[in-house]
């Protein structure tokens, strides 16, 4: 049996998801996350960066994943947990639809 904490941090979670996550596609398969901004100053030298606190637990990144979110194709650079949850860090993946053959 899980302790009050860990029951406490779940209810958080799932309030957490159902307000503010959006759908996000990876790797073909739909999940809920939150977008985890941060400034330059905290972050990358230049311009800000994006992430991602992913609410799936069965999920396990790995660089080069496919994102799709916010009607853009990502990739995922590098990734770490956060409370327990994967965070992704993306990038855009420009190369998406250049392929010969899909104009």
């Amino acid at each position: 049996m899980a302790s009050p904490f860990f029951r406490l941090t779940d209810r958080m979670d799932d309030v957490t998801a159902r307000r503010f996550g959006q759908a996000v596609v990876i790797n073909g398969r739909t999940m809920c996350a939150t977008e985890h901004a941060f400034t330059a100053d905290m972050g990358p030298l230049s311009g800000e960066g994006v992430s991602l606190i992913v609410f799936d637990r069965a999920y396990q990144p790995e660089r080069h994943d496919r994102v799709e979110w916010q009607e853009k194709h990502w990739r995922v650079t590098r990734w770490q947990f956060y409370n327990g949850k994967p965070q992704i860090w993306l990038e855009e993946d420009k190369s998406v639809g250049t392929e010969p053959g899909t104009e």
